[in-house]
């Protein structure tokens, strides 16, 4: 009869390197770039009747998805916690890591919150506390470190279990799929019918709709025009929605946008804020891409972003 083997415990990032042994168990800690998390003031009696708001304060925050929550009480306060199990699970699959493997899941938030100074988690990276939340900034935003060592790391009570087929449908859907389905062949079919009496109508459609709005004859110049519109669609849509989450910023007294300059290819974004962890806090609550610019100096966050 095997023995099961110890967990061993492993703090994972999106740049964490792994080398795994095929049989060997972990104690996973989560990044704070891997969930969401707030601090929280709920006007409620009890921890299940916080969780029950949850996913509405989390509504305008996270991407859309499908998303699991978890939380617990900080004195008059509680911490939430959101994030997307199939997400995490790729992760660790492209690290090699098998969901068999993981004996239990931590987040970073309840394992440092009380972390003494800021923890260093790569060459780049810390992890440091900023109004009751741990959060992961630039190595060169603070000032002192330690290295990161879980060799003789006490694991908090706060222990989550990954739903490792939370992305597969539920009965309930694959019966509206079914639904569907039969309502689109039942469609196809009566298109079918009435198609044979109609092939030279849709012969002729296309000319004279090219002919109403003055468009080239060629199909292939027109497919480029839908193309090229298309584009600049999209264009606009993600310049709303970077706008949007800009000046959706919830900044504190004294700070504010000094500069939005709107250019052909690129935006140019600078706030003044208090702190170098707000800073932090505030490229972590824009969820943007990478920007092609990012510093901190003399109290103003400047970043410019490709469009």
């Amino acid at each position: 009869m095997g023995f099961r083997k110890t967990a061993l415990p492993l703090f994972i990032d999106l740049h964490t390197f792994v080398s795994v042994k095929e049989d060997q168990m972990f104690d996973l800690i989560l990044s704070p770039s891997l969930y969401w998390v707030k601090h929280v003031s709920i006007p409620v009696k009890s921890l299940s009747e916080a969780k029950k708001f949850i996913p509405s304060l989390f509504e305008d925050t996270v991407p859309k998805g499908r998303y699991s929550y978890y939380a617990y009480e900080d004195e008059d306060a509680y911490l939430i916690f959101a994030y997307d199990d199939k997400k995490i699970l790729d992760i660790l699959s492209e690290k090699k890591i098998d969901s068999e493997q993981i004996n239990k899941v931590y987040f970073a938030q309840s394992e440092f919150e009380d972390m003494a100074e800021a923890v260093l988690i790569d060459e780049e990276s810390v992890l440091d506390v900023e109004d009751h939340v741990v959060i992961k900034l630039p190595k060169n935003f603070v000032d002192t470190t330690t290295l990161l060592d879980l060799k003789d790391h006490q694991f908090s009570r706060h222990a989550i279990t990954l739903a490792r087929y939370a992305h597969i449908a539920t009965t309930k859907s694959f019966k509206q799929f079914a639904l569907f389905m039969g309502a689109l062949i039942s469609i196809y079919m009566l298109d079918w019918m009435v198609s044979e009496a109609k092939i030279s109508e849709f012969e002729d459609a296309p000319t004279a709709l090219y002919n109403e709005y003055n468009l080239p004859g060629s199909k292939i110049q027109n497919e480029v025009i839908s193309e090229t519109l298309h584009k600049e669609y999209e264009k606009q849509i993600h310049i709303r929605q970077k706008t949007g989450e800009i000046f959706g910023l919830k900044l504190k007294k004294n700070e504010y946008i000094t500069l939005y300059d709107l250019q052909q290819k690129r935006l140019k974004v600078e706030i003044k804020l208090s702190s170098s962890k707000r800073a932090a806090a505030v490229l972590k609550a824009l969820h943007l891409k990478v920007a092609l610019k990012e510093q901190y100096r003399d109290g103003l966050l400047s970043m410019e972003f490709e469009l």
